[in-house]
């Protein structure tokens, strides 16, 4: 008895050993491309491939023999490696079904000495993918890093190599086979290719299949050509079990099948079908049209709306090829390209632009499906042949964004339409007259922007919120032009961000959108450097220093709050978002336009205006808030002056300096005697136009920190008040010799501008004795004979010494002051040392 059951069981064993290799023989042949290189250079050795071939072939996978494709250049994989499709040609060509392709690299790393032996050590880190060469589809991705160490180098980095090659060949085996298994138990996506049939005859077979044949759950149009389409099946099975399933059906035939794809055409229609697979020597190997959203009508004029890939697969050369693209009924004229010829064996990627009918367009108030139709002619063997596809596509209304492509906004912010530009000319002239806003400090750009939002405000625009959708991978949203907006009187953060960003735009101001996850608000620039943020906030919380200026944030959900609100509210949103990791992009309005222009719409009846009286009371209203907000953040500094800390104090003194409170500012610094206090001495005397005294506290500041150059820069618009131009310049260019570039000097004194201020100097000369524009011509002139940073004493020496011989001067009759217009110019220069 125990003899039969040893009999049983070698029986049982072999059978299963047959089974898995039957199951094995199925499983896909592969083709195995790595970039390796070491220390930067490439290597032949194939380390990694290597590895990877001999633990697949471990798993039971057929591979294709390195020896038939060493023309595969390193330019190729590294093409590859990014290209699916540059893979999956590749693997067509040398008949693989699948192919690893990737990238590795060794560095060395350190060198250890252990009791007297050097190690070296070897640091690798690369990726690889495995990408199915029927489709171009990538089914796994892995990416991992080693370390290793030798006596040699050679060893450390080959060991390294090894190790990597371990780790990405194991992380990719178990990632294609949770691949495969999910293919063994669930549907899977299968091309059918209906060949040779018409229209009718390609409907009736649309709808029948998932109807007869229960392993197929649903057909997807690819697209449509002249003599058939092709069908993304979802299936339950493999695609030996679909043509099986097909093959029971009488009425059909199968032409040919790939690992991928089946090719099928009625019994009736077979001879015709098996001639026009074979007769076309251009294949169209990629077939691709973007959904359309008709406010991006002017960027689908210069960018590609449909990519078309062609390849010839004969072996003669293909003459005049040309490709068009028409949408019926939203384009007036096909758009095309011609190239000369196809060199047999190769491919073209044509990548074709389109010029719509933007009437059409925008009419579109809901989406619409129309059907894209490309047609590919050229001369094969002195004949033309053309070959037409059509596919559909959707259009979606004419107020449809994709957050996918954010600067698309741009295309919605016309801050030339007629009606933006009346409303905003219209608001910002209502408040020209107003002393109230006149008498302000804050910059022109803050006032003009204030006016605007309460333009708004007094026009009454109500939120109401709409959600975001998601379609065939796309995160749509609706979003109104701005004359919309001004129209229906309602929009949610995204409408009223663009009117805001329009109406500012359109009077000058610079804009950008600041994008977090679910959110969408504004900020707009006040030209102000970074280091006079003070100008508009004592909380350097409530501005945003970005690319040299200083921009305010507006949460435009609060469109009918006061103006301050929402300064304060935006602030809190960008800084919650930042120190939090969250997702934050910044859109530029500017580039966004010059990216995806604003559409030209078509005439339209300008709003109403609101109330000038109105607009100027909400203005007025919102600089009192503003003011005493900013006498609560001052209040602060009361609670710093009773510190025991110089630097508190310090603080403190620069606070009230900066609030205007001159005396509060000296007394906090009563018996402080540090670089920084005597430098806001300085300060606070310039501005209380007491030359004299700013400038000994300044030379008293120098006397303890000679390497400051923001101390020698504020000494130079001392001397430059008291009528000595030379001193300045000297003085300037000592400043400049203290930072390790000027680019640096530039920064830290916030003269990051120059050039461009420097540019527009010729627009318009000051009435007043100095304006900042001549102080910016006097730095300009400085820079062009700033010493170095190491032969820079002596002329500091002399800045410092030249001045204690004149201060008498000052004293006993002579000039003790500047006309107070020149202070207002140079207090934006100045320079707080803490």
């Amino acid at each position: 008895m125990r003899r039969y059951q040893i009999v049983f069981l070698l029986i049982l064993m072999v059978c299963l050993t047959t089974l898995a290799q039957d199951f094995r023989q199925e499983w896909p042949r592969i083709m195995v491309l790595f970039d390796e290189k070491v220390d930067g250079q490439p290597v032949d050795a194939r380390i990694v491939a290597t590895r990877l071939e001999e633990i697949f072939l471990e798993k039971g996978f057929r591979l294709v023999d390195k020896a038939q494709f060493e023309a595969v250049t390193t330019r190729d994989i590294a093409l590859a490696e990014s290209n699916p499709m540059r893979a999956k040609e590749i693997g067509l060509r040398y008949g693989a079904e699948w192919v690893i392709v990737g990238k590795v690299e060794a560095s060395f790393d350190a060198e250890k000495v252990f009791y007297g032996i050097t190690n070296y050590e070897y640091a690798s880190k690369g990726s690889g993918k495995i990408i199915i060469t029927d489709t171009g589809e990538m089914i796994a991705v892995t990416s991992k890093n080693t370390k290793k160490s030798a006596t040699g180098k050679s060893s450390a980095s080959t060991g390294s190599l090894n190790a990597l090659g371990d780790l990405i060949a194991n992380d990719l085996y178990v990632k294609s086979r949770v691949r495969m298994k999910q293919e063994e138990s669930g549907p899977r996506f299968i091309q059918i290719a209906m060949v040779g049939l018409d229209a009718k005859m390609i409907a009736q077979l649309e709808k029948s299949l998932p109807q007869d044949l229960p392993i197929i759950n649903y057909l997807k149009l690819r697209y449509f050509e002249k003599d058939g389409a092709v069908f993304d099946a979802n299936v339950n099975g493999t695609i030996d079990d679909l043509r099986r399933e097909l093959g029971k059906r009488s009425d059909l035939a199968i032409i040919g099948f790939t690992g991928s794809r089946v090719d099928i055409s009625t019994k009736e229609n077979e001879e015709k079908a098996r001639g026009s697979v074979v007769a076309s020597p251009l294949e169209i190997t990629q077939f691709a049209v973007e959904n359309i959203f008709p406010s991006q009508v002017n960027y689908y004029a210069y960018n590609s709306l449909a990519t078309i890939e062609v390849e010839n697969s004969s072996k003669s050369e293909i003459r005049n090829v040309k490709v068009s693209v028409f949408v019926p009924g939203y384009m007036n004229l096909p758009s095309e390209q011609i190239v000369p010829k196809v060199d047999p064996g190769s491919k073209q990627t044509f990548k074709l632009s389109a010029t719509f009918d933007a009437k059409q367009l925008y009419t579109l108030s809901a989406n619409a499906t129309a059907q894209a139709k490309v047609e590919l002619s050229y001369v094969f063997n002195g004949q033309p042949q053309t070959r037409s596809l059509v596919r559909p596509v959707t259009l979606y209304n004419k107020n449809t964004i994709s957050w996918r492509r954010g600067e698309s906004i741009g295309a919605f912010i016309t801050d030339t339409d007629d009606a933006v530009v009346g409303f905003s000319r219209y608001v910002v002239g209502s408040v020209g007259g107003s002393d109230i806003l006149k008498s302000s400090k804050l910059p022109r750009q803050v006032i003009n922007a204030m006016a605007v939002w309460n333009g708004v405000r007094a026009y009454g625009i109500n939120y109401v919120s709409d959600p975001w959708k998601t379609a065939e991978g796309e995160i749509l949203d609706q979003i109104q032009y701005p004359r919309e907006t001004l129209s229906s009187k309602t929009g949610d953060c995204d409408d009223s961000s663009v009117l805001l960003a329009a109406c500012l735009e359109n009077i000058g101001i610079r804009t950008k959108l600041i994008g977090t996850s679910d959110h969408i608000f504004i900020m707009f620039d006040t030209e102000l450097s970074p280091k006079n943020a003070y100008l508009l906030s004592l909380d350097e919380k409530e501005v945003i220093p970005y690319e040299g200026t200083v921009w305010v944030p507006l949460e435009t959900t609060m469109i009918n709050e006061p103006f301050p609100k929402a300064w304060r509210m935006g602030a809190q949103e960008y800084y919650k978002n930042v120190e939090s990791g969250g997702k934050i992009e910044i859109i530029d309005t500017r580039k966004a336009k010059e990216a995806f222009p604003p559409a030209n719409l078509p005439a339209s009846a300008r709003p109403s205006s609101p109330s000038a009286e109105k607009i100027i009371q909400l203005a007025s209203a919102d600089l009192t808030d503003y003011e005493y907000h900013q006498s609560q953040l001052l209040g602060l500094a009361d609670r710093m002056k009773t510190s025991e800390n110089p630097a508190d104090k310090n603080k403190a003194a620069m606070t009230c300096a900066k609030a205007g409170d001159y005396e509060s500012a000296v007394a906090a610094l009563a018996g402080v005697n540090t670089p920084g206090a005597y430098n806001t001495l300085g300060n606070v005397y310039l501005m209380k136009n007491e030359l004299p005294t700013a400038q000994e506290f300044y030379q008293k500041a120098l006397a303890m920190t000679t390497d400051d150059g923001g101390v020698y820069m504020n000494f130079g618009l001392a001397r430059y008040l008291s009528g000595s131009e030379e001193d300045a310049m000297e003085s300037f260019q000592v400043a400049i010799s203290k930072y390790e570039s000027r680019e640096k000097a530039l920064e830290v004194l916030g003269l990051e501008r120059i050039n461009e201020v420097l540019g527009t100097r010729a627009a318009g000369k000051s009435e007043v004795q100095v304006s900042k524009a001549d102080i910016f011509a006097l730095i300009g002139r400085s820079l062009q004979n700033v010493p170095d940073k190491g032969k820079s004493l002596a002329q500091a020496s002399r800045v410092r010494e030249k001045y204690k011989d004149q201060q008498n001067k000052y004293v006993f009759g002579g000039r003790r002051g500047a006309d107070p217009t020149q202070i207002a110019s140079i207090k934006e220069f100045l320079y707080w040392k803490e």
